[in-house]
């Protein structure tokens, strides 16, 4: 048995399903996105521009959705970027009741190189790739 599934085997059993969740979620955003045109994507997931509004946090909450999407992005066989994190974290929120931002950001590297940048929040509260969000300057927001 390896390291990672006993370490899994272990965890307590809400922390087991929120880590279940994260992944389906993961693989449900990567298949949308891979599959559909965006904008089609982007209603599946419910998801619309514009910032959250108020609406029902809990810190707590929101903080387990994002270790639980970390825990998995690092073992579902495939590679979950930022984007895909990002929009899993909308999903489990938005199933939660809670308020969910997935935020997308460019920045320069060198003269003339772009990169992007996905990041998620329940309103003050960092979910996903807050890390680096700093780096980046916020363009487009979507909540749901």
């Amino acid at each position: 048995m390896t390291m990672a599934l006993r370490r899994f085997l272990v965890m307590p059993w809400p922390e087991q399903r929120r880590t279940l969740e994260a992944a389906m979620c993961l693989l449900v955003v990567r298949l949308a996105l891979a599959l559909l045109p965006l904008p089609q994507a982007l209603r599946l997931f419910g998801a619309v521009q514009r910032e959250a509004g108020a609406g029902r946090q809990a810190a707590h909450q929101a903080e387990d959705v994002g270790r639980a999407i970390a825990r998995a992005a690092r073992h579902v066989p495939f590679r979950a970027v930022c984007l895909q994190q990002a929009f899993a974290a909308l999903l489990m929120l938005r199933r939660r009741g809670l308020t969910a931002t997935v935020h997308l950001g460019l920045a320069r590297e060198g003269a003339r190189d772009l990169k992007a940048h996905a990041w998620s929040r329940s309103g003050e509260v960092p979910v996903t790739g807050d890390a680096h969000a700093g780096d980046f300057v916020p363009v487009v927001a979507f909540s749901a």
